[in-house]
């Protein structure tokens, strides 16, 4: 009877318990909230592009440390131990002795250094480390280009969910006045005031405008998704976004001053630069290969060897031996080729700085340019949007009042529509072109800082 008991309380616990558990399995994951500069700062938790380009770095810098070897010296010892046994005729036979045979064994141990030291190579070894250098400092700047690239695909994924959902606020705005606009013509018909076809016109619009809303819905769930993407963090994961502060995209978009502050604070620019000094540490070297170098060396072994049976000697052995060395390659037409191809690539880096700093200038007065379109657009949308806002109103209390027919409030409301959505689509222009000034220019890093 106990056992019954216990069984079927422990059945009763395991049913009580399953649905619990698929409860907090099925359990959806919490939403979270994240601020424009919270975004940035996620998106350059060092994503993939930043990882690799930091990979390269360090790659730089140990071969920075392999060129400097050239300034040390090299040291190397070697041993050679030994044991031999030896069983060979000695003694040939004769009358009355027969052949003897001499067995023996011997220890022999070997050991040996050598130094070897570069005193001088006129520059050679001087060249390969400014050259790594170099490589290393451009190679920072491609990963600072990397976390731009990061930073400004985020604020355009933020910037563009922010759009996606004033989108909706503005579609839900048309649906309602739609709504009103579908009561209204119900309103009239019912008192005979005007034909059937007012209403189903009117019906047919709102139905337009829920479609126009469940499209924005749809929009923004894509956007979203590309956002929690382009941050790091799980698709699954609803993710919210906060209204940007009225000053953080506010900045000066003058041309002039734009172009000069890309060639101050680009990376791509400033690598560019570093590459320029690293082919001509290239040059350096390729032309410090053709002169001498002086280098001194030294030697020395000791030997120790003991027979250990048979016949022989045995003791130490010591040598010590050292001295100064020039070589020099009088004649050879690969140095002279490596010369004209360092030279060549010297040119080369030039022609890309100038290349690359017209890119930024220009890029950056784009962005100015744009920046201050999109100001102007913004400040024109919002007079049409206004207009049409106050036509609308005029137009429906005509038609309400019946001093109007409905083809001028339909009008009317797709005037308004369409305005309001200018607005927003001319907001957002506004904050992306404020958003890629701001990485035209570099300063979208100082927003993490």
């Amino acid at each position: 009877m106990n056992r019954r008991i216990r069984l079927a309380s422990s059945a009763l616990a395991l049913a009580l318990l399953v649905p619990s558990l698929a409860l907090a399995q099925e359990r959806p994951p919490e939403e979270r909230t994240v601020s424009f500069v919270e975004a940035l700062r996620l998106a350059i938790r060092q994503p993939p592009a930043v990882r690799a380009a930091l990979a390269r770095v360090a790659t730089a810098s140990a071969q920075i440390e392999q060129a400097r070897a050239g300034w040390l010296p090299t040291i190397g010892v070697s041993s050679t131990p030994s044991i031999s046994f030896s069983d060979r005729p000695f003694l040939p036979a004769t009358a009355t002795t027969p052949a003897q045979r001499v067995q023996g064994s011997s220890i022999n141990i070997d050991a040996s250094a050598s130094v070897r030291w570069n005193l001088y190579d006129f520059g050679r070894t001087a060249a390969s480390v400014r050259s790594a250098e170099r490589s290393r400092d451009a190679l920072r700047e491609d990963a600072r280009t990397a976390t731009l690239q990061a930073l400004s695909s985020a604020a355009t994924q933020y910037l563009t969910v922010l759009a996606d959902l004033e989108a909706i606020e503005t579609t839900r705005v048309t649906v309602t006045q739609r709504e009103a606009r579908l009561r209204i013509a119900q309103g009239r018909v019912e008192v005979g005031a005007t034909g059937p076809n007012d209403a189903v016109r009117a019906q047919v619009d709102l139905d337009s405008a829920r479609l126009d809303l469940a499209i924005a819905e749809a929009r923004v769930a894509s956007d979203r998704a590309a956002l929690t993407a382009a941050l790091g963090l799980d698709p699954i994961a609803p993710v919210q976004v906060a209204r940007l502060p009225e000053d953080i995209l506010a900045l000066d978009d003058d041309p002039a001053t734009a172009a000069a502050e890309a060639v101050r604070a680009r990376p791509e620019f400033a690598a560019a630069r570093l590459r320029v000094a690293q082919a001509e540490a290239q040059l350096d070297l390729a032309r410090a290969n053709r002169r001498p170098a002086i280098t001194a060396s030294a030697n020395g072994s000791i030997g120790y060897n003991e027979v250990l049976a048979g016949r022989g000697l045995g003791g130490i052995s010591e040598n010590i031996s050292g001295g100064l060395g020039l070589s020099w390659q009088l004649f050879d037409a690969s140095l002279s080729a490596a010369v004209q191809v360092a030279d060549t690539s010297v040119a080369t880096a030039r022609e890309n700085l100038l290349a690359q700093s017209l890119s930024v200038r220009t890029a950056a007065v784009q962005a100015a340019v744009s920046s201050r379109s999109a100001r102007a657009q913004v400040e024109q949308s919002e007079r049409l949007a206004a207009g049409t806002a106050a036509n609308l109103e005029l137009a429906t209390g005509r038609y309400q009042g019946g001093a109007a027919p409905l083809l001028e409030v339909v009008d009317a409301q797709a005037a308004d529509a369409s305005a309001r959505i200018a607005v927003v689509r001319a907001r957002l222009n506004l904050a992306l072109s404020r958003a890629q000034l701001l990485a035209a220019t570099g300063r979208l890093e100082r927003l993490v800082d």
